[in-house]
């Protein structure tokens, strides 16, 4: 779930105002602010995997909800993540199984505030050259982590120029499988209600409880 969320985490992280050069801490700084400011979200995305071993590729889309404090659930046909800040459930619907933990947060965690507290001292950022596609002008940030035995290599993170929202995340892991995901639309502070966080299991579902 963490590694999931990892790419997701920048979402909702960069909306910000109109500066004519960047630097990396401003950008950070830029996204801490605009973090404060978001109590809730929901997002529409379109997931492809390239497996580096296999070279084989696969595409779904989603959905990302989340609330402040530590609430999350991301969908797609294969899965669905839940967490309300306590417990966790991941949820198979092919295998008629769920997966219960509890929620466990430090400072490696990946949630959006532990993710911005500690970008500066867990990644190596740069600012690439600004990046063209269908017509839009990006700002591409590259991360990678200081940590040589973390399982991400590298992320890549586009922040669309002029409205300045995250419209594409790319991860490249340690088995060389890149992951990228494209935001369809975002949709910022509309009142998600806390039980959109709750999870009951269908009746004829295995509950495996790790807690």
């Amino acid at each position: 779930m963490k590694y999931f969320l990892l790419s997701l985490v920048c979402l909702f992280t960069l909306a910000f105002g109109q500066q004519k050069e960047w630097t990396v801490k401003d950008i950070t700084e830029k996204m801490q602010k605009r973090y404060e400011s978001i109590e809730d979200a929901t997002a529409r995305f379109s997931q492809h995997v390239k497996f580096g071993f296999s070279k084989i590729e696969q595409t779904f889309a989603g959905t990302l909800t989340m609330k402040k404090p530590k609430k999350y659930r991301v969908e797609s046909e294969h899965q669905t993540l839940i967490t309300d800040g306590s417990t966790v459930w991941a949820y198979s619907p092919v295998n008629k199984q769920v997966l219960v933990d509890r929620y466990k947060e430090n400072q490696n965690s990946l949630s959006p505030e532990q993710f911005l507290l500690n970008l500066p001292s867990n990644y190596y950022a740069t600012l690439l050259e600004k990046d063209k596609e269908s017509n839009q002008r990006f700002v591409l940030l590259k991360l990678v982590p200081k940590d040589d035995q973390s399982f991400v290599k590298s992320m890549k993170v586009w922040v669309e120029e002029g409205s300045w929202v995250v419209r594409k995340v790319e991860i490249v892991d340690v088995n060389d499988t890149e992951t990228t995901y494209e935001i369809k639309e975002i949709k910022l502070n509309t009142h998600v209600k806390d039980s959109t966080f709750a999870f009951t299991p269908p009746s004829d579902t295995e509950v495996v409880d790790l807690r």
